[in-house]
């Protein structure tokens, strides 16, 4: 079998035992990897109504289709397992090295089962497979735990995943951090991990990752890696530098803006990598301002707030560049920071994500704050995106007189107060005092402080929304409510491609009959965003990075899984495929008692009512239009959220009808 190791390992945690499980090729090609084939194991093993915090939860460390391979950008592995956040079908996507050192222990996943009576790591390599004892480890941050296992080990060439405090102390919010500061962050998963007293999982292995076609992979690389470097002409570079500082006045008059430059985007990923976009997405309004009420000229302004966490200003502290497994672009960056108030002597880069979290969000303009907010959420692995929503929540119920500084511990939470965030963070991470309260996100911490606090809650189904606002781009909103997995940014939907950043085509577009529409016109969507979703699903589950698809329009993703495998593949097929995972995943939710009814976007986020002033003034989105067009183009009950019998039936999932 190509491009697959074709078996996949069961870790019982309770009594230590090992059990391999081979694969049959029918079996990837229905699922291609990753959370597809997490989503078929997981579903079939794990009992309606389990705990996620409990043993008979599963936790999954899967591979994608092309991890290993040499592919173009095919360096990410993904986390599954029944989420304790949103108590339904759970992933997380990390990228770093992990995902090829996890295939070349000859396994495609890992899946722990059970709960071990101590702390303990998984050693697996393509010779080995053994639990050690971590409690000498066991409360280390996730940087130290790595440094200790290598160590201990005697070997640095081993990969290790983690949990920090965070995912210790069951903190809701908490990931699993690989290479010291990639983290597969959502959902979770980092608590289900700590609550099996699993501390890391360190791999390392020598089976290679065959292909069918080495030569025409070989190829395809060799194609499309100039667009990787293509560097913008002076008059394209003339033209940015000369609208960059027009921008705030161009949004605030509506101004229609060009999509981005192809070069444009390759060099600002290779450059600066997603802070290069943190200005002139705040000014654009595309970044939330104070926990989603704010306006970005006034609260947030470009010239004298925005600027001061983007781009230059945050590479200025990168000592050397990052990049993950089999992608020339290097978009991550190692960061040094010597400073009397603040002082971090290593960590990664922090994404656009974090600074709007931990800036916008909380209207701080101090880039040193936000570079430790982001190394303290690495190293005690917790979700940058949930931690920074949380606070600026927080911010806001202190404000507002819900909180007072005897709940704080006297800390003042104030919009801007940067060290205030700090020092909660820390209590979060520690779960001391009112940060225990906080640690397991805005929606468990709004019912605990009751009040009203509920309407200052800013998440989808448990878990925080991310930083790009659907007032500005409508098919953020769509994906937030309908994918199984809520409040998330990077599961694919029309969002991106309101942006001018669209993951699908328009060459593979066009083999479609659809409708040419603007981004406000809510009707005759649905078709639209089922096959950029559903295309989304392969791009995940092949183990690829969506920035690739960016960069280069034209990413070869049918032609290198036909090469790597050996499968005569069309794209029609990869649509029907991509449609089963994400079926698959909402029956998971459907099973548990999750309805459509459990996923609302916030009526502050919809625009009800709408902001007053800035690019989305008087802006309100039809939500519920995009999100029941999605429904019915899907084949998902729009009241129940199941799926038909005639949908299972046409993807092949007629066995799952009964389980419903």
């Amino acid at each position: 079998m190509y491009s697959y190791a074709g078996k996949i390992l069961f870790v019982n945690l309770t009594n230590g035992a090992f059990r391999e499980e081979e694969v049959r090729e029918e079996i990837y090609r229905k699922y291609i990897g990753g959370y597809g084939l997490g989503v078929k194991v997981l579903y079939e093993s794990i009992r309606t109504g389990t705990d996620p915090l409990g043993p008979e939860n599963i936790l999954g460390f899967v591979t994608g289709a092309l991890n290993g391979t040499g592919a173009m950008g095919s360096g990410r592995y993904m986390v599954v397992g029944k989420s304790p956040l949103t108590r339904g079908w759970g992933d997380a996507n990390s990228g770093g090295h992990f995902a090829p050192a996890l295939k070349q222990t000859g396994y495609d996943a890992v899946f722990f089962t059970g709960k071990s009576e101590r702390p303990v790591y998984l050693v697996l390599t393509d010779e080995r497979r053994e639990l050690r004892d971590a409690g000498k480890i066991w409360g280390k941050d996730t940087v130290d735990t790595e440094d200790l296992i290598l160590k201990e080990l005697g070997d640095r060439k081993f990969r290790v995943a983690c949990i920090g405090p965070a995912g210790e102390k069951l903190s809701l919010i908490a990931g699993i951090v690989n290479d010291k500061g990639r983290i597969a962050a959502r959902s979770g998963l980092g608590a289900v991990m700590g609550a099996k007293n699993l501390k890391a999982v360190a791999v390392k292995g020598q089976c290679k990752v065959s292909v069918a076609d080495p030569d025409r992979l070989k190829k395809i690389n060799s194609e499309i890696r100039p667009m990787y470097g293509l560097r913008p002409s002076k008059f394209q570079s003339f033209l940015t530098n000369t609208l960059t500082p027009l921008l705030p006045y161009l949004v605030r008059l509506k101004v229609p803006l060009p999509p981005p430059d192809q070069k444009l985007v390759a060099r600002l990923f290779s450059d600066y990598g997603t802070c290069a976009f943190v200005a002139s997405s705040s000014e654009m309004q595309d970044s939330p301002i104070k926990n989603w009420a704010g306006i970005a000229y006034k609260d947030f302004p470009m010239r004298s707030k925005s600027s001061k966490v983007s781009d230059d200003n945050v590479v200025k502290y990168m000592k050397k560049k990052f990049a993950c497994s089999s992608c020339p672009v290097g978009c991550g960056g190692i960061m040094e920071l010597k400073g009397d108030r603040y002082s971090i002597k290593e960590s990664h880069k922090p994404e656009y994500e974090t600074i709007a979290a931990f800036g916008s969000m909380t209207l701080n303009d101090n880039i040193e704050s936000i570079l430790v907010a982001n190394d303290m959420c690495n190293r005690a692995g917790m979700d940058t995106i949930s931690a920074g929503g949380t606070i600026a929540f927080a911010v806001e119920c202190y404000e507002n007189g819900l909180i007072t500084g005897e709940d704080t511990g006297g800390i003042e939470l104030k919009w801007g107060a940067q060290d205030a965030v700090l020092k909660m963070l820390d209590k979060m991470i520690k779960r001391e005092g009112f940060g225990d309260l906080l640690a397991d996100g805005c929606k468990v911490a709004a019912e605990k402080i009751g009040k009203g606090a509920k309407r200052y809650a800013m998440h989808v189904g448990g878990q925080e929304t991310p930083m790009h606002d659907p007032r500005l781009n409508p098919g953020f909103g769509a994906t937030y409510v309908a994918d199984p997995t809520p409040a998330r940014h990077t599961q694919a939907g029309l969002g991106y491609e309101e942006m001018g950043l669209g993951i699908m085509n328009e060459k593979l577009l066009s083999q479609y009959s659809l409708p040419k529409q603007k981004k406000y016109e809510y009707h005759n969507r649905g078709r639209k965003s089922t096959l950029v979703s559903s295309y989304g699903q392969i791009i995940n589950c092949a183990g690829l990075c969506m920035f690739h698809f960016f960069i280069v329009p034209t990413y070869p993703i049918l032609d290198y899984l036909r090469a790597a495998t050996g499968w005569d593949l069309t794209l029609e097929e990869l649509i029907t495929t991509g449609m089963r995972i994400q079926t698959l995943r909402h029956l998971f939710n459907t099973r548990e008692g999750i309805s459509p009814q459990d996923f609302v976007l916030p009526e502050r986020i919809i625009g009800r009512p709408p902001l007053s002033d800035g690019p989305l003034k008087g802006v309100a989105i039809d939500i519920e239009t995009l999100k029941a067009e999605y429904f019915r183009e899907m084949g998902w009950n729009e009241e129940t959220g199941i799926p038909s019998e005639e949908k299972l039936r046409e993807l092949s999932l007629k066995e799952y009808i009964r389980r419903r």
